[in-house]
């Protein structure tokens, strides 16, 4: 293995028990020893990787936004298809209670990072515009209020499943609502 690759697989190991400990305590409340622990790796080897505790919890909460399975379903679909694969994607990603808890985190966080809040702006503006022009062929007030729908109402369902309702009669119920 390369030195780059080792490089890799630490700061991901880091990365990696970093999210473990920041779901369960949050950003804040998230000693770097616990990190360390979990990763295991030194303490001050997460700081060899991540310059400070904020670069740190920047990586990964930009990890837990959507924007990433958004970019990636606009890669590879248009139209209804490109709706289901963002509710698909984002269903299963959420659908881990670490992740789920890490998104309301970087949400709760987001306008104490000037970073984090250009990826939330950048998310729920350009991309979900983006969306909508390969979606609905526009991006007109209707289709930015569907998107905003389709978003909503994926977050209220990963956040209160409803006890009554799969998953996937939850999306396709949704998309046909969305038209």
């Amino acid at each position: 293995m390369s030195r780059r690759d080792a490089r890799e697989r630490a700061r991901e190991r880091i990365v990696r028990g970093a999210m473990r400990v920041f779901s369960r305590y949050g950003f804040f409340r998230a000693p770097v020893h616990l990190i360390a622990r979990e990763s295991g790796i030194s303490k001050g080897l997460i700081f060899w990787y991540f310059s400070s505790k904020d670069e740190l919890i920047l990586e990964v909460a930009r990890r837990s936004l959507p924007a990433d399975l958004l970019r990636k379903c606009l890669e590879e679909r248009q139209g209804r298809e490109l709706l289901e694969c963002i509710g698909r994607r984002y269903l299963e990603k959420y659908r881990d209670e670490e992740m789920r808890s890490l998104l309301i985190y970087s949400m709760g966080i987001s306008q104490a990072y000037p970073e984090l809040e250009e990826e939330v702006r950048v998310t729920c503006d350009e991309l979900l515009r983006e969306v909508a022009r390969k979606a609905y062929g526009d991006d007109s007030p209707k289709s930015m209020v569907r998107m905003r729908a389709l978003f909503g109402s994926l977050l209220c369902y990963v956040l209160r499943r409803p006890r009554n309702v799969s998953e996937e009669e939850y999306l396709r119920d949704l998309l046909e609502v969305l038209g």
